[in-house]
C-alpha cells in the first residue's frame, strides 16, 4: 500500500515522499533513454518489477503546483561494515523533467567534483537536507545521529549525474566494469544443477564467505525465481551464479559499426530471436562464486547456463579492484560479442553520514559488491 507525505512546502514548490512509484514517474521512466551518446542507449522493459522490489523503498518528488519537476528513488539495503550496523540507501531512478540551472556543459575533472556541492540548483537546493539525513524518509521518528551511507553507481561519461551526485555530497570510493560474456553456440554441461530451497542456507553461507572482504554485500535477489545454478565437486559447490532475464529496447547500439553488426546478427537464425535492431535479450549474472583454481569450471557453468536458458549473451558487473574481476581480466575468453560491445566503466559514489573514520577507510580499501540485478 502506497503512503504519501509532504516533507517541505515553499510557495508553489513541495517535496513529497511516497513508498511506491507514481504513475507519472513510471510513465516518465519508460520514456527515459538510458546510457550515454557514443555507447549503447536503451529503454528498460522491467521497470515495474525493479522499482517495486525490496522491502523498503522511498520515492522523493519535487513538484511545482502539483507538477513533477524531478524525483529520486531511495532503495534500502541495510548492512554492516567493520562491525557497525548502518542504513545503506541505493540511489536509483533519478528523473529530471525540468532543466537544472547551474550544471556545467563540460565535465569537471574528478579533483574538481568536490566543489560541486557548493553549487545551487533548483532540485539540489531542496533535496540536500534529505541526503544529509535520509532517516527522515521514514514516517516514524529516527535518531538524528544514526550512521548511514547513500551510494550510487554512475557511468563515468554521465556528466549530469556525476555533477548532481557531487552536489549531494557523494564521493568516489572505487570503480566498476560492466561487460558481457557470450557464446554463439554455447555448449551444454551435464554438471549444472539448480539450488533447491532446502539447500539455500548452506549455499548462501559459502557465498557470504566468498564476499566476506567486500563492502555492501546483500543477498536480496539471490535465489530469486530459484535461478541460482551451481557445479559441485565432491559434494561441494565450486562455481555458482544467479541469473535474471533482461530485455532492453534499443535506441542505439553505440556507433555505426555496432549498429551494422547488430543488423547482421538479426539474419543469423541462432541470434535473431535474442538480438534485434530494436531489442536485445540477455542474462544478468549475479553473486558469482568461484573457488580458487576452479576458474575453468566457472566458465563451464556460465556457458552451460547460456545453453540451458537458450541465450547467447550475459552481462556482469564488478569492482575493478576485486579478485572476481581479476579472473575475467586474466582469463579473458569472453566471446565475440564482448569484442564488439566492449566494457563500460562507472564510479561507485558514496556519501557517509555519521560514520566513524575506520568504517570510511574500510570502504576505501576493500572492493564493493556490485549486484547486476539492481543496475541493469
Amino acid at each position: 500500500m502506497n503512503s504519501s507525505r509532504t516533507l517541505l512546502n515553499y510557495y508553489s514548490l513541495t517535496i513529497e515522499v511516497e513508498t511506491s512509484p507514481s504513475e507519472e514517474l513510471m510513465e516518465h521512466m519508460h520514456q527515459t533513454v538510458m546510457g550515454q551518446p557514443g555507447g549503447m542507449q536503451y529503454h528498460h522493459t522491467d521497470l515495474e518489477e525493479k522499482m517495486n522490489s525490496g522491502d523498503e523503498n522511498y520515492f522523493m518528488y519535487l513538484r511545482k503546483s502539483g507538477k513533477m519537476l524531478g524525483s529520486v528513488g531511495f532503495c534500502s539495503k541495510p548492512n554492516e561494515t567493520a562491525g557497525i550496523s548502518h542504513d545503506s540507501w541505493l540511489i536509483r531512478y533519478v528523473s529530471i523533467k525540468a532543466p537544472i540551472r547551474g550544471v556545467p556543459e563540460k565535465r569537471k575533472a574528478k579533483a574538481d567534483l568536490k566543489d560541486e556541492n557548493k553549487r545551487t540548483t533548483v532540485l539540489g537546493r531542496f533535496i540536500q537536507p534529505v541526503f544529509a539525513d535520509p532517516a527522515q524518509l521514514r514516517e516514524e521518528e529516527s535518531r538524528a545521529d544514526q550512521p548511514a551511507i547513500i551510494f550510487a553507481i554512475i557511468d563515468q561519461t554521465n556528466l549530469r549525474s556525476m555533477n548532481f551526485s557531487a552536489q549531494m555530497g557523494l564521493e568516489t570510493i572505487g570503480s566498476l566494469a560492466a561487460f558481457t560474456f557470450s557464446r554463439l553456440r554455447p555448449r551444454r554441461s551435464g554438471r549444472i544443477e539448480s539450488v533447491e530451497e532446502k539447500q539455500q542456507s548452506d549455499i548462501l553461507k559459502q557465498i557470504r564467505e566468498y564476499y566476506r572482504d567486500y563492502t555492501l554485500f546483500y543477498s536480496d535477489s539471490i535465489f530469486k525465481n530459484n535461478d541460482y545454478y551451481i557445479i559441485r565437486e565432491e559434494g561441494r559447490m565450486v562455481a555458482g551464479l544467479q541469473i535474471y532475464q533482461v530485455t532492453w529496447k534499443i535506441v542505439d547500439f553505440g556507433n555505426k559499426l555496432t549498429n551494422r553488426v547488430a543488423g547482421l546478427f538479426t539474419r543469423i537464425p541462432r541470434l535473431k530471436k535474442r538480438i534485434k535492431k530494436d531489442e536485445i535479450s540477455f542474462l544478468a549474472f549475479d553473486a558469482i562464486y568461484c573457488e580458487p583454481g576452479r576458474e575453468k569450471v566457472l566458465y563451464e557453468l556460465m556457458e552451460g547456463v547460456l545453453e540451458q536458458s537458450d541465450h547467447t549473451l550475459a552481462m556482469m558487473m564488478m569492482d575493478l579492484e576485486s579478485d572476481l574481476y581479476a579472473i575475467f581480466r586474466d582469463r579473458k575468453k569472453l566471446g565475440v560479442l564482448h569484442k564488439i560491445l566492449g566494457t563500460s566503466f562507472a564510479d561507485i559514489r558514496v556519501r557517509f553520514i555519521q560514520m566513524p573514520e575506520e568504517v570510511k577507510q574500510t570502504f576505501l580499501e576493500q572492493p564493493t559488491y556490485i549486484p547486476t540485478y539492481d543496475n541493469s
